[in-house]
């Protein structure tokens, strides 16, 4: 007897909980869905609020690695005395090696390292590579004034 009234409360909480969950999850009536879609779009919202602000954080964190860049290499370039064309590839130099750092920490990590949350010998480095690959991309070659400077060097 003694099992049969373990048991039987056992059903009885345990349908008591069924009901009462059953209750808390479907809630009846128009003020329900107006809850519903009022509760969602608040998590909307707060999402894309927490998205554009990594974001413009992240921005301010890349400007100021471009600008920053781009003021140590003209100050090089004008100790070096080199032609106004190589001065000109300082900014998009800059930003080329500015995206790649992006690229290589992803934008979140930029954006705690903004707002000094993140310690910023903790990211990962541009490498010599990466480097070559932005100039590279930069300096290309002009096939067609190469091949005419070969024709008229070539014909004399």
């Amino acid at each position: 007897m003694a099992n049969n009234k373990l048991f039987g409360g056992y059903h009885a909480v345990q349908d008591r909980s069924r009901v009462a969950v059953h209750r808390y999850l479907h809630w009846t009536g128009t003020g329900s869905w107006r809850r519903e879609a009022t509760i969602l779009l608040s998590v909307l919202v707060a999402l894309m609020a927490g998205y554009f602000t990594v974001f413009h954080f992240a921005s301010l964190a890349v400007q100021d690695l471009v600008d920053t860049c781009t003021a140590r290499l003209e100050i090089e370039l004008e100790n070096a005395d080199t032609d106004p064309l190589t001065k000109a590839l300082a900014r998009p130099l800059c930003e080329c090696v500015a995206h790649s750092f992006l690229d290589k920490n992803g934008i979140v990590r930029l954006a705690m390292v903004n707002m000094r949350m993140l310690d910023s010998m903790a990211l990962e480095p541009v490498t010599e590579k990466d480097e070559e690959a932005c100039i590279s991309a930069l300096w290309l070659p002009n096939v067609e004034l190469a091949k005419r400077l070969t024709l008229e060097g070539g014909g004399r």
